[in-house]
């Protein structure tokens, strides 16, 4: 073995490898079977786990061993992902997602601080991993595709990795191949609903909440649906993503909460000289220097013919790792706040244990969590709105938005904003929150935090000002409740309303009106599609053609499938007439593939499943496999019942129909009254297995537009269990 082969073979041992080989891990935790014996997990009629223990790091080990059944092959292609080992699966196309998280050095100091972590948090995340060890040593036919273990660290690895995907806006591209955007078009359509009612506004006296997030249907951030109930005191029911210690998001019998997406300023660019010559690794700051640190990584990259090393030197300075250089002497530091020391899973302990809307508060004011909205509401009646996320505290003399100076030190961070100086709503008159993604100046009718009382960085201004249609057919849909019940709420959520068709279809007949002056041949054209539409209560349903043939024109003038916006394409801004004439051109694509433009919306748009897909853009649908009509609609047409499919329009022969990727994923609509009321659907089924009977079985009532009832009380968990067994027990 040549020296620099030698090398890179003990760096890439030393750096690298993401467990210990099996001849030096512990086969079982000392603790692994006591635990197991003690949690006792109750399977209900479609495969949801409610798992009991006597104590919190039980709860948290029988919750990993149930993802591991249900979808282990997930957990393992997320946490690879945290040990920036994801293009030994996959191949050159995710390189970049390996030097971003070792460029942040997620790795190295998730293995490093997992010993220096607090008690609590150490003691969950060896809990997790070792329930997912049980499992596997319990299965000895199931192998992992890269790792030989889990270890606790990748627990923490894993969630910095996702906070970084989620959190870092910069370039993605880290090596000199220059820049490119952090995620496709798919990821561009990564939403959430979320809703919380007053006891003014229902029959019951009592507040609603309704959690709805929007997140992929494949790959990372799939979401994953249980019961935990510990004997420390406290029942939780909810979702999260896939390798998770805790759900994030769903209901105690006391409050309950969900988040979406937003999109605060949690990180920086500085823009670092490194300008002396005899010493390289020195940048300016202030009247003088600072040192910058530097070292080396390598990455395996899977190939056809086996795999290749790459080496890389990287280096930080004192504002973060440096991302890019511009050119000369100048490079580009980058950084996330908190991205090493907030740990989610330590609030989420906290928030579940949680009572009441004090709690809650003091669960989260030690800022754990970087970003997401939080909608809230608890048996006490109160609603709440929260603008969340780590906002370092910066100079505001300073334009944040583009790269700062890096050798003025008033551009370092200050630390960063209290949780009371977020934007937040509490019991408005309204009597109603929500959040879909838009401004947190729009959360309610009255009573809206004021966008001119905190500072210019805290909310990125795309967001500002932001009013995405899903917001405005929510507000526009719960300001006109009243003497609201648990049944129409349920009924509420599912709700096709398409506000583009309610505000547009009115202008459009204007519009007609004025081209037959002007176009009358182009105008006889148009009509009878027109008139179709006009025809029409603005709602969709599988059995809708109007929603059908007003998606196809939206498709038309806005783009298609996952990568619909609610900004018109150029050609179509200030063109009536090419606006219309784009109506004509949507049905005679379908009158072309279907032969008739009066198609059901359910025939093409539909729900099919297909297991282990970790490239987004390659999964196997095909029309002649099972599938489900489904009436969900994209949210730039602003519709509640959100989905995404993949494009229509120009359909792809043979495969005439679409298939829902994104959108609709945990539901909950839940009732806060004496005793919690709650119903709930994870958009496919409990199991990633294709051989279960869980697999697709919940996909068959979202279809129906439906949710299923999820008991809460332990007399109602046993009463509805098909199944009862310790982790480890026999299949």
């Amino acid at each position: 073995m040549n020296q620099v082969v030698s090398r890179v073979v003990v760096l890439l041992t030393v750096l690298l490898v993401g467990t210990a080989p099996k001849s030096l891990a512990a086969g079982v935790d000392k603790d692994a079977e006591a635990m197991a014996r003690g949690v006792t997990i109750y399977r209900d009629g479609y495969g949801v786990p409610h798992i009991d223990g006597p104590t919190d790091a039980s709860v948290i080990f029988g919750f990993a061993y149930c993802q591991a059944e249900d979808f282990l092959w997930q957990i393992e292609d997320s946490y690879i992902q945290g040990l920036g080992r994801y293009s030994e699966l996959h191949g050159s196309k995710e390189l970049e997602t390996d030097l971003l998280a070792r460029t942040f050095e997620i790795p190295r100091r998730a293995r490093e601080e997992i010993e220096t972590i607090d008690p609590e948090s150490r003691t969950m995340c060896r809990a997790f991993a070792a329930g997912l060890n049980y499992f596997l040593d319990k299965h000895p036919d199931v192998t992992l595709r890269l790792l030989e273990r889990f270890e606790p660290w990748h627990v923490l690895a894993g969630y910095r990795a996702i906070v970084l995907k989620m959190v870092y806006k910069g370039p993605r591209k880290l090596s000199t191949e220059g820049s490119a955007r952090a995620y496709g078009p798919a990821q561009d359509a990564i939403g959430s609903n979320a809703w919380a009612i007053a006891p003014s506004k229902t029959r019951s006296g009592n507040t609603m909440l309704f959690a709805n997030p929007h997140q992929p249907y494949y790959g990372f951030g799939q979401f994953y649906e249980a019961h935990l109930r510990s004997g420390e005191g406290w029942s939780f029911s909810g979702g999260t993503f896939f390798g998770s210690l805790l759900p994030t998001i769903g209901f105690n019998e006391y409050l309950g909460w969900s988040f979406t997406v937003n999109n605060p300023d949690s990180g920086d660019t500085w823009i670092e000289i490194f300008d002396d010559r005899d010493r390289p690794l020195n940048y300016r700051y202030g009247d003088g220097y600072r040192t910058a640190t530097e070292w080396k990584d390598v990455i395996a990259v899977k190939t056809g013919k086996g795999m290749t090393i790459k080496e890389y030197t990287l280096r930080k300075t004192h504002h973060g790792p440096v991302v890019r250089h511009i050119g000369g002497d100048k490079y580009l530091s980058a950084n996330v706040g908190k991205l090493h020391e907030a740990f989610l899973a330590r609030q989420t302990l906290k928030m579940v244990r949680s009572r009441n809307l004090a709690e809650i508060k003091r669960a989260m004011e030690g800022m754990e969590q970087h970003l997401f909205n939080m909608i809230y509401a608890d048996r006490d009646g109160n609603i709440y709105y929260l603008y969340n996320g780590i906002v370092p505290r910066r100079d505001p003399r300073f334009d944040w938005s583009h790269s700062v100076d890096g050798t003025d030190p008033n551009t370092d961070w200050k630390g960063v904003h209290r949780l009371d100086e977020m934007p937040q709503v509490l019991n408005p008159i309204s009597g109603f929150v929500q959040s879909c993604n838009q401004s947190p100046f729009t959360a309610t009718d009255d009573g809206n935090a004021y966008l001119g009382d905190f500072p210019g960085y805290m909310v990125a201004p795309e967001e500002q000002l932001s009013d995405k249609r899903r917001a405005k057919v929510s507000r526009y849909l719960l300001r006109g409740l009243k003497d609201v019940t648990y049944e129409q709420w349920l009924e509420l959520i599912f709700d096709t309303t398409i506000y583009w068709a309610l505000t547009e279809l009115p202008k459009f007949e204007r519009k007609l009106e004025r081209l037959k002056q002007t176009d009358a041949a182009l105008a006889s054209r148009v009509e009878p599609y027109m008139k179709h539409l006009l025809d029409w209560d603005c709602r969709g349903g599988v059995d809708s053609t109007q929603a059908t043939l007003c998606l196809a024109w939206c498709e038309e003038m806005y783009g298609s499938g996952y990568g619909m916006s609610e900004k018109l394409k150029q050609e179509f801004i200030g063109n009536p007439a090419r606006q219309l004439e784009a109506l004509v051109a949507a049905a005679e694509k379908l009158r072309g593939n279907f032969g008739t433009w009066k198609i059901a919306y359910g025939k093409i748009n539909r729900l099919q499943r297909h297991a282990n897909v970790a490239d987004f853009y390659k999964i196997p649908f095909n029309d002649k496999l099972a599938s489900l009509p489904s009436a969900g609609l994209p949210g730039p047409v602003g519709a509640v019942f959100t989905q995404y499919f993949t494009p229509s329009i120009p359909f792809v022969k043979p495969m005439m129909k679409h298939y829902g990727v994104v959108g609709n994923s945990y539901m909950a609509a839940v009732e806060f009254g004496k005793r919690v009321r709650a119903r709930t659907l994870v958009q496919f089924g409990a199991s990633g297995d294709p051989k279960s009977p869980h697999f697709f079985d919940q996909a068959g009532l979202l279809s129906q537009k439906k949710l299923k009832e999820m008991p809460f009380y332990w007399e109602d968990v046993k009463a509805a269990a098909k199944r009862v067994y310790h982790p480890g027990d026999p299949d």
